[in-house]
């Protein structure tokens, strides 16, 4: 059977994950990673805090991005992102997570509304996270606590930061509309049904919302931006604990800089579902840049973590979701 396009590189990513995985477990020491992992086994719910945050904080980000008028409850909220990002876990991320909010929400807000209150959230995260990881890979560049190669890998992060900063903000300080006229031009010069059609419709419906609550509330942009700093830092800070648990105590500045080069490449290893292997891979690096042990015992925290709260979405799966909207489809 021949396979897709989004197969092949599903299939690609996995081959990818695994190799990274095998290698990076062969590289470590066992003996001494299960004894970390030991200790660390300890203090688990402590160091579980920063993550418990981290998905109360992006929910609520999520939750503000709605409409007042059509907000559902943050409860709600709350247990759609989980179960939905639950889902996505397991697939190329973003794929199926953002449709499945939308999908679960049917029964509560116009689907217009959620998706266009998920594209806010994400872009307003996503530039927050972009601009972080600009700033500390520079502030990294500049200290003494890398060695000359890594120096080359954080300017590169910075640079490259730099760039998708510039391109972000282009697209959205310009005035108007961004995909709505170019497929009208479309429609008009060539009279193609797919530019007339009501999936497009729906899309510039999305566009006009997500402008308009982008452009017309700046409270909610300076909560997105308080709520995506704080993000950064309580993921630095679960770095921290983690060393902390093994006796391994570093600074918080130490951590930031390994989440930032974990986030990175995070973001650059997005096809692989559930990042396997790269997580691994990625903590493992720059740990051992650092001069640090325990690298193993992050990773694995990491992935045990991320698998807690996988099972947690999914035991949380709404139930009561059913597939048709309500008769609006905006505000």
């Amino acid at each position: 059977m021949r396979r897709s396009v989004p197969q092949l590189i599903s299939l690609v990513a996995l081959v990818l994950g695994v190799v990274l995985f095998v290698y990076t477990m062969m590289g470590l020491d066992r003996e001494e990673t299960i004894r970390q992992a030991r200790e660390l086994g300890l203090a688990f719910p402590i160091v579980l805090i920063p993550s418990v945050l981290w998905h109360m904080m992006r929910a609520a980000g999520w939750w503000i991005c709605f409409p007042p008028e059509l907000r559902p409850s943050y409860w709600r909220v709350f247990q759609v992102r989980l179960a939905a990002d639950a889902v996505g876990y397991f697939t190329i991320r973003g794929v199926a997570s953002e449709p499945l909010r939308v999908v679960l929400l049917m029964d509560r807000v116009p689907p217009v509304v959620s998706a266009a209150a998920t594209v806010l959230e994400r872009t307003a995260m996503g530039i927050m996270s972009v601009v972080g990881v600009g700033l500390f890979a520079a502030f990294a560049v500049s200290s003494d606590m890398l060695p000359s190669a890594w120096q080359g890998v954080f300017r590169g992060i910075a640079f490259t930061a730099l760039i998708v900063l510039a391109f972000s903000l282009l697209f959205l300080v310009r005035s108007g509309r961004y995909f709505g006229p170019l497929i009208e031009k479309i429609h008009a010069r060539t009279g193609w049904r797919w530019a007339g059609g009501r999936t497009v419709r729906i899309i510039s419906a999305i566009e006009d919302l997500f402008l308009k609550l982008a452009r017309t509330d700046a409270r909610r942009l300076e909560a997105l931006v308080a709520l995506s700093v704080a993000c950064y830092v309580v993921m630095a800070l679960e770095v921290y604990l983690v060393f902390w648990a093994i006796g391994q105590p570093i600074s918080l500045w130490l951590g930031i800089i390994v989440e930032t080069f974990t986030r990175s490449a995070s973001v650059a290893s997005g096809a692989i579902p559930g990042n396997l292997g790269a997580l691994e891979a990625s903590n493992v690096a720059v740990v051992k840049a650092l001069g640090l042990v325990g690298g193993g015992t992050l990773a694995l925290f990491r992935r045990v973590r991320s698998l807690i709260f996988a099972t947690i979405g999914l035991a949380m799966y709404p139930r009561d979701a059913v597939v048709t909207a309500p008769a609006a489809d905006a505000p």
